[in-house]
């Protein structure tokens, strides 16, 4: 009883204490949190830039345009408040998020593949495709990421308990998700699907009222949430929130091309992990195993709508690959149960290639796996290498812009990136500049020259985007003087008279 207790008291440790620890020091070692100017080229400036305005006083949606929910935006500005506003700061508050994710993902996949293969799944999560440099981005999608799984994990643990406190809890985790990035709300009718498998494979179709008695307190815990937290920051904006993702000028903004291209593209970044998830599904689909078809759902439904949808991102593959680990997983537990039943005779049975199992198809697929750690992790240290050269131009870049600083009170620029940095504020109108706001023409050319009337910065900075350049060309040459130009931008100061 002893030994019993002692075992179950290191399983909790391992699983609720080292293997978070191990992620989160693994990912703190390995990525130049430090070192790296931006690991996002528009995604990292625009959120700290939202929060810097925000915690100086401005309103979001009436004064800041934004086109996401708030939540994410109003945590990282408490945030500040207590541990300072800086880049690194915000990078480690993404770093916990992701350190929550890989834990409650381990915990869900735990359920159903045993102790080892979860371990081994929280592992191949961990040096997945992008999921280390979106796990240390101040961006949204890893915390929103991070909220949904532990929504799938609240769901997993009812399937066990069948109480309606984790129904509840499911919900408004679900809820924290979508108010902090909507790209998770495809889910809300697998979790309502799952519902009602849990409840068919409990009671069969014995009691139907159960079925919505479940299905309801799950939406009703998730919408009572949802809608305060956007009543109480005024965040039912539909032009901003809504239509600058959905309307049709954004649809036809984009080349559909491009979109199914890098969708397709998804495919091969974790390949591996593809090989390792086939025999899983097909096991699954044999045996009707329909408790473990939700990752299965999951992988289906995300990547037929980011195939349709415009445009495509690479940090989108995170709605792939976690499902596509969880899967892969699955792969990792049949290969291990192979290994473990043919231990004495493993040399003889991974020679008799003319009938190979489905057992052993996995375990080939995972000694491949093995043979991709390696190469996962060297291109993980040259991407973090490439970060860091590119970075060297940028803080060139920056110094030009704080020897200027005691002078500015506003800098114009399409890299809020730097005025975080600087310390400086942007016009709040213009402080989001998104790929989707420039494209859809959702912004004007006049509405560009408005604030430069209005706010007259005293800075201006370029980095990226060629059609706000072409807007404000005229404007920029007559009352701006070019200072400096490199790699990274070009910088101008205004001239004496207006």
């Amino acid at each position: 009883m002893k030994n019993i207790s002692t075992l179950k008291w290191k399983e909790f440790l391992w699983f609720n204490l080292f293997i978070p620890g191990i992620f989160f020091i693994f990912a703190f070692y390995i990525m130049p949190i430090w070192r790296a100017f931006e690991f996002d080229t528009s995604d990292e400036g625009i959120e700290l830039i939202k929060t810097s305005l925000y915690l100086r006083g401005f309103d979001l949606y009436t004064q800041i345009w934004n086109d996401q929910p708030p939540l994410s935006t109003i945590v990282l500005a408490q945030w500040f408040r207590w541990f300072g506003e800086s880049i690194v700061s915000a990078r480690l508050l993404v770093l916990c998020s992701s350190t929550l994710l890989v834990w409650s993902f381990c915990q869900t996949i735990r359920i159903y593949v045993g102790n080892i293969a979860a371990t081994a799944g929280a592992f191949l999560l961990a040096i997945s495709c992008n999921f280390l440099r979106v796990s240390v981005s101040a961006m949204i999608g890893q915390p929103a990421l991070a909220m949904a799984m532990m929504s799938i994990y609240m769901l997993m643990l009812y399937r066990q308990k069948l109480s309606k406190s984790l129904i509840i809890t499911s919900g408004i985790f679900l809820a924290l998700s979508l108010q902090i990035k909507l790209f998770t709300a495809f889910l809300v009718p697998l979790i309502i699907l799952e519902l009602i498998n849990i409840r068919l494979e409990k009671d069969s179709w014995q009691f139907k009222k159960d079925i919505f008695v479940d299905i309801l307190t799950w939406i009703g815990s998730c919408g009572c949430v949802f809608l305060l937290i956007s009543f109480i920051s005024n965040s039912l904006s539909y032009e901003q929130l809504f239509g600058s993702h959905f309307d049709e000028d954004v649809k036809t903004a984009f080349d559909v091309g491009n979109s199914v291209r890098l969708t397709l593209s998804f495919l091969l970044q974790d390949f591996d992990y593809m090989l390792l998830a086939i025999p899983a599904i097909i096991i699954i689909f044999k045996k009707r195993e329909w408790n473990k078809a939700f990752p299965i759902i999951w992988l289906l439904t995300a990547f037929l709508l980011i195939l349709t949808h415009k445009p495509v991102w690479y940090h989108h593959y995170l709605l792939i690959s976690i499902p596509l680990t969880w899967l892969a997983t699955y792969g990792v537990e049949l290969a291990i149960n192979y290994l473990r039943k043919n231990r004495n005779k493993l040399q003889t049975k991974l020679n008799n290639l003319p009938k190979i199992s489905l057992h052993k198809l996995s375990t080939y697929f995972l000694i491949l796996s093995l043979f991709f750690i390696p190469v996962k992790l060297t291109i993980i240290t040259m991407e973090n290498n490439k970060y860091i050269q590119e970075s060297k131009e940028k803080v060139e870049l920056l110094n030009v812009v704080l020897n200027h600083k005691q002078n500015t009170q506003w800098i114009f620029t399409d890299c809020p990136i730097y005025a975080f940095y600087a310390g400086l504020r942007i016009p709040p109108e213009v402080a989001v500049l998104s790929h989707i706001r420039l494209r859809s023409n959702t912004i004007t050319r006049e509405q560009f020259l408005s604030v430069f009337k209005n706010y007259r910065p005293e800075q201006a900075l370029f980095c990226k985007s060629r059609m706000i350049r072409d807007y404000v060309d005229s404007h920029i040459s007559q009352y701006y003087t070019k200072t400096f130009e490199n790699g990274a931008g070009t910088h101008y100061l205004l001239k004496e008279k207006f």
